[in-house]
């Protein structure tokens, strides 16, 4: 009885628990319900979806929810010590009697006992003092049942809500189908559009049906073949509009709008193409002489010929056009011929005579024009003239019984068809023949012998030669190229040379007085016949009437000047000699007066006219003469030819006194033919290396691609792969173009016999490359990828062996092993910070033996990278024995040294004290080896700059090269904002910061200079050279003032750059004016036989040697040459200040790429290089954009792509150099890191409080 009123109780307990948990459950239901319901309001609105069905739905969702509820709930609080647990917790007095009530009375064997039954009464006893129920208040019981009942009320206002107010909008869309059609604008409805391109088609709702828009609807296409599809349309926020976008339009279609209620009339889209070229062919026939053979060059839009060549371009188009016409730069315009088709057009043969653009324009049958019309390049090669280069000939003395060897080069573009020697002797002319038919771009050496024994040659006889070679000219007929005339004197055979008596003072013994003025004529003649010589060579020109009455006024003053010496003789015999030369004279004089009417024939008799004279001038030289050789023989006071030619016999005598054998050392200077064939060679190669990894990008992606369309299982996927595929060919299609471009600067003149071979090779490339590009057309990716495979092959060998032949042999692997070694080193430093962490911080447990076999593991894979190392430095060792014994000798001496440190042995010692436990030993033989193989590093370091040059030097060349392409670049890009209001020019106060820093590091430097000796003077004179900042009117002098450490001191005189200051290792005179120098020489015009431009034998220009400590720069050279070249030019450039010159939107755009991938070559950072490629990458894109569009560039976009950029690559480069020279240059900043962004802000205002004094 007492367990029944025990369970009563509690029974009432748990149903008060269930109550309030079931009421709370309905409320939650409910109010998911009523907001899900409110959620859908709008579609129901609009009438995508039906009000009724949806509010049934969501009330039988309700329904059923709280039935689950509802069971659930009933079938929780079952547990009666559950219960028992929470009565005690709202009583305590109970004192645990009811948990235990309640375990006795659920255990039949306990309850029969009497303690038992005491137990179960006080509890019963208990629940009738004190309401159990309240263990749940009543307030909360209360509370749930109202919040459940509210959240049903809120659920039946939002379902009653959905039926009822809904229908009136849905009934409107229903009843009046009509006038809704009045109220929405289908957009752009019939419309024509171009093949390709997207087509957005929009649905505006307007008046009263403005708030009743569908958040989607169905753009329906129907095409032409009858076959549909469905694209969604959605709503634009809450605008009332739907839109739906037609990707990719290929065809006519027509469409329609779609929506739950309603439907648009069916609207038609016409498509059309604009004209536009799809594929262009060159067809060359080459002129005879050139012995090449027709050829027909596919898909090109660039050609370069020689002059002469027959050109035909055949154009295959997108569609038929109306007409086609090519227009050229000076718009003159060229009707092509239209086949019956309309879709393929050809030229007229066009004979190449200079250098052409053209534009091709097509107009179709509905007047549109192509959009971006093409542009096709005709670059015509002129038929150069042979080129004659004497190797051994000049002006000499040679007795009657000499037999002289003379030889000389000679190559040609096509061939030279013969190749002799003129000579001419006592009025006699006789051509020797030495050569003929030799093939194209052949070097061809020649030697003849002049026997003036078999000739009877007397004394003071003259004897004049010169080289020819004749190729076939422009017009197919022989052409002629003489080189330099050359004197050869026939001396007497007793001419006696015999030791005398210095005079005092050392000076040499001084000539007769007629004897110098007959040296003096005799001089003068010379410098007239070679000037003759020159005109005659050089045919009629311009000038021609200009310079004979020159030489005839030359030779009218040389008649007054022997008249002068005529009267000092009284010796018969050379009174004589000087009528001779007088009516020779006079002679030359009457035929130079009939040579101004262009007669040729009469300035050759003029020129043996002069010869004679001047043989008559030779019989009055003294026939025995004394001669003293005294200490200074190159400031003798007599500075005749004469003298000049017999210094060799003077050289053989044995005279007693002793020549001053101090002798000035001067540096070689580098043939600028030199210089600008390496400079080519680098930007080949940079082409070469870029188009190799564009090619192989390419041939990576249509792998995957084949791989892709294999296993493409619907039609949707397969076109997909066929739109990628079709970027791929666009990007062959511009790799071509760029090989053509390569091809035409292959074939310049100054590149034709260096690289006529590798142009060949291009050739058959270039049509792997087309090949690859055809077939992408035809999405065919498997013969893609094997054309491009060869393509890349081909590009990957042609790119080493220009490689080789810029870097030289064993570049990239000193390079590779100076790399390691840095590798090497920072590794055994890790190593030997772990070690040192290792022993003050033991780790303990199994972590200790873990760090310890990692380092084990370190260890020896140290020792392996060694081992590898020394074995490529023995390899390099045995192959450069021969051909660089200094790099031989260096790097055996490091490995050499390594050897002897037993460095192998250390790493090893050092493993195995570690794996025994001996910390403090090990660190003591990791300690011996890593001082090993800082040396080795140290070692590479130095093999590497004997062969590459010292690192430093190319980085200032690289900060000195981007620093002026920066300030070229915004120099165009303040000019473009110059005219637009509201452009603040800030590159221009950056610039004069940059420069402002430049001059302060100019003048640290130079004070380093003078405290550090001859290494930091050279490098303030190079700096002021190179940089050329602004306020620097001398680049001997620095911005304050003082005197540079090069400057030449007061009373030194310096002379072309060459003598340097007393004491001061710097250069006393800048580039720029050694340039200008060298300029006037050789525009000084002078009565010296000139010299043919083909023939190589140029002045000389002085340059000022960059070679510091006089170490080997022969690596860094190869790739710095250019830099101050290109700086001169880029000056040069600016200079013009014109809108052609501009490096983006002008002509000087190649030139500034050439100088940024001259950057790219002087540097071996793969970091920089990257850069550096990339800006050129983002200013090829914005160049191509230009070209395509014809509008001008972004200016904004351009200063953040391509000038900002450049200007933080030029400060990083310029850092690096102050680092690499640190040791060099004392007190210079070593860590100089950017500020980061975040904290720039704050960092500028702590300058400007603490310059303010606060």
């Amino acid at each position: 009885m007492l367990e029944n009123t025990l369970r009563n109780r509690l029974y009432q307990v748990a149903r008060r628990f269930r109550q309030r948990q079931y009421w709370w459950n309905v409320a939650v239901i409910a109010l998911v319900i009523a907001i899900v319901g409110a959620l859908m309001l709008p579609s129901v609105t609009s009438g995508q979806m039906d009000a009724k069905s949806t509010a049934i739905v969501l009330f039988a969702a309700a329904v059923v929810m709280s039935l689950i509820a509802l069971v659930i709930t009933a079938r929780s609080y079952r547990n009666p010590a559950r219960i028992a647990k929470a009565v005690e917790t709202k009583y305590p007095t109970l004192q645990q009697r009811l948990i235990t009530a309640v375990s006795v009375s659920d255990n039949p064997e306990l309850r029969s006992g009497y303690l038992q039954q005491q137990v179960i009464r006080e509890a019963c006893d208990h629940s009738q003092q004190y309401a159990w129920t309240e263990t749940v208040p009543r307030g909360q019981v209360l509370l749930s049942r109202l919040s459940g009942i509210g959240a049903v009320a809120l659920m039946l206002g939002v379902l009653g809500i959905m039926v009822f107010e809904t229908e009136p909008a849905q009934a409107l869309l229903a009843n009046n189908p009509h006038e809704l059609l009045n109220d929405v604008t289908v957009s752009p409805g019939d419309t024509e559009v171009e093949r390709g391109t997207n087509l957005l088609v929009t649905a505006r709702f307007n008046g009263e049906f403005e708030s009743l828009v569908p958040s989607e609807g169905e753009l329906r296409v129907v095409l032409r073949d009858g076959s549909e599809s469905r694209l969604p349309m959605k709503q634009n926020l809450l605008d009332p509009v739907l839109g739906g976008l037609v990707v990719s339009v290929g065809e006519s279609f027509g469409y329609q709008v779609v929506t739950p209620n309603w439907a648009s009339p069916m609207y038609s889209v016409e498509v059309f193409e604009y004209p536009s070229l799809v594929r262009s062919d060159a067809s060359i026939r080459y002129p005879s002489y050139t012995k090449i053979d027709d050829k027909t060059i596919e898909d090109t839009r660039r050609v370069s010929a020689v002059e002469g060549t027959t050109l035909v371009w055949k154009f295959l188009l997108n569609k038929p056009v109306a007409s086609a016409t090519l227009l050229n730069q000076q718009g003159e315009s060229v009707a092509l011929n239209l086949n019956d088709d309309g879709a393929t057009a050809e030229s007229n043969e066009m004979v190449l005579k200079d250098s052409q653009r053209y534009t091709l324009e097509l107009i179709d049958d509905q007047g549109r024009a192509n959009k971006y019309p093409p542009e096709l390049i005709v670059r015509t090669l002129p038929n150069q003239q042979p080129k004659l280069k004497t190797t051994a000939a000049g002006d000499v003395r040679v007795s009657p019984l000499e037999e002289l060897t003379v030889t000389a080069e000679s190559e040609d573009d096509f061939g030279i068809e013969k190749m002799g020697l003129t000579y001419t002797f006592v009025g006699n002319t006789q051509e020797v023949v030495l050569a003929s038919d030799v093939g194209r771009t052949r070097k061809l050496s020649v030697e003849h012998l002049i026997e003036f024994e078999s000739l009877k040659a007397e004394p003071d006889q003259l004897l004049t030669y010169y080289f020819w070679a004749e190729d076939v000219g422009p017009d197919g007929n022989p052409r002629r190229t003489q080189g330099d005339m050359y004197f050869a004197e026939v001396r007497p055979f007793e001419e006696i040379f015999r030791e005398g008596d210095p005079p005092p003072g050392g000076q040499p013994s001084q000539p007769s007085e007629n004897e110098q003025e007959a040296e003096k004529v005799a001089q003068s003649q010379k410098e007239i016949i070679g000037a003759t010589w020159q005109v005659l060579r050089d045919g009629i020109t311009s000038e021609f009437k200009s310079d004979v009455n020159l030489i005839a006024e030359a030779q009218q003053e040389q008649i007054e000047a022997l008249d002068t010496l005529a009267e000092n003789l009284q010796d018969e015999e050379s009174l004589q000699y000087v009528s001779v030369a007088r009516d020779a004279m006079e002679t030359a004089v009457e035929e130079l007066d009939a040579a101004e009417s262009d007669d040729l024939e009469a300035h050759g008799r003029a020129l043996a006219a002069e010869q004679l004279s001047y043989e008559g001038l030779l019989k009055l030289r003294a026939r025995e003469f004394e001669v003293t050789r005294s200490q200074q023989q190159s400031q003798s006071s007599s500075s005749s030819s004469s003298a000049q030619q017999r210094q060799q016999q003077l050289n053989d005598l044995e005279l007693e006194q002793d020549e001053n054998r101090y002798e000035t050392e001067n540096q070689a200077q580098q043939n600028s033919a030199e210089e600008q064939q390496e400079r080519e060679t680098r930007q080949v190669l940079s082409r070469l290396r870029e188009l190799a990894k564009r090619q192989e990008d390419i041939n990576e992606q249509v792998a995957q691609l084949q791989s892709a369309l294999e296993m493409a299982e619907d039609e949707k996927a397969t076109e997909e792969i066929e739109r990628q595929l079709k970027r791929l060919r666009d990007q062959q299609q511009e790799m071509l173009r760029e090989i053509d471009e390569l091809d035409e600067r292959m074939q310049s003149p100054e590149n034709q016999s260096s690289m006529q071979e590798e142009s060949e090779q291009l050739t058959q490339t270039r049509e792997n490359v087309r090949e690859a590009s055809e077939a992408l057309q035809q999405n065919d990716a498997s013969k893609a990828l094997s054309a491009g495979k060869r393509a890349e092959r081909e590009l990957e060998s042609m790119r080493d062996e220009f490689r080789e032949r810029a870097a030289g042999q064993f570049n990239d692997a000193v390079r590779e092993m100076r790399d390691a070694a840095s590798e090497l080193d920072e590794r055994q430093q890790e190593l030997a910070e772990q070690l040192q962490q290792q022993q003050n911080e033991p780790s303990p447990g199994l972590r200790a033996g873990t760090e310890q076999k990692e380092l084990d593991q370190q260890i020896q894979s140290q020792r392996d990278r060694l081992r590898d190392l020394q074995e490529k430095m023995q390899e390099t060792v045995e192959q450069a024995e021969t051909a660089e014994p200094l790099l031989a000798e260096s790097l055996y001496d490091s490995f050499r040294q390594t050897q002897q440190r037993q460095v192998d042995s250390r790493l090893e010692e050092t493993s195995e004290l570690l794996r025994n436990g001996f910390g403090e030993e090990a660190m003591q033989a990791e300690t011996q080896a890593n001082e090993g193989i800082r040396e080795l590093k140290e070692g590479l370091q130095k093999a590497a700059d004997s062969v590459l040059g010292d690192e430093s030097e190319a980085l200032r060349r690289a900060a000195s090269e981007l620093e002026q392409l920066s300030r070229d670049l915004e120099e165009e890009i303040r000019e473009a904002n110059a005219g637009e209001p509201g452009q603040s020019n800030s590159s221009e106060p950056r610039e004069r910061g940059q420069q402002g820093d430049r001059q302060q590091e100019s003048r640290q430097q130079e004070g380093e200079g003078q405290e550090g000796g001859p290494q930091g003077g050279e490098q303030s004179g190079e700096r002021q050279q190179e940089d050329g900042s602004p306020g620097d009117p001398q680049s001997g002098e620095t911005p304050s003032g003082q005197r540079s450490p090069g400057e030449p001191q007061d009373g030194q005189s310096q002379r072309g750059g060459d003598q340097r200051g007393d004491g001061q290792p710097g250069e006393g005179e800048s580039t720029g004016s050694r340039s200008g120098e060298n300029e006037n020489e050789q525009a000084e015009p002078t009565a010296q036989s000139g010299q043919n431009p083909g023939e190589g034998q140029g002045q000389s220009t002085r340059q000022s040697p960059e070679e510091p400590n006089g170490q080997n720069q022969q690596g860094t050279e190869s790739r710095n040459n250019a830099a101050s070249r290109n700086s001169s030019a880029s000056r040069s450039r600016n200079a013009a200040n014109g809108p052609s010159s501009s490096p983006i939107s002008g002509d000087g755009f190649r030139e500034w790429t050439d100088q940024l991938r001259d950057v790219e070559e002087m540097v071996d950072d793969p970091e920089i290089r990257s850069r550096a490629a990339r800006i050129r990458d983002r200013a090829r894109d914005v160049r191509a954009d230009l070209i395509r569009h014809a509008k001008a560039p972004q200016w904004d976009m351009v200063e953040e792509m391509i000038a900002k950029p450049l200007r933080e690559l030029q400060r990083d480069v310029q850092e690096e150099w102050l680092r690499r020279s640190a040791e060099k240059n004392a007190l210079v900043p070593i860590d100089r890191d950017p500020v980061p962004s975040e904290y720039s802000d704050a960092v500028r205002r702590y300058y400007e409080r603490l310059g303010s004094g606060q």
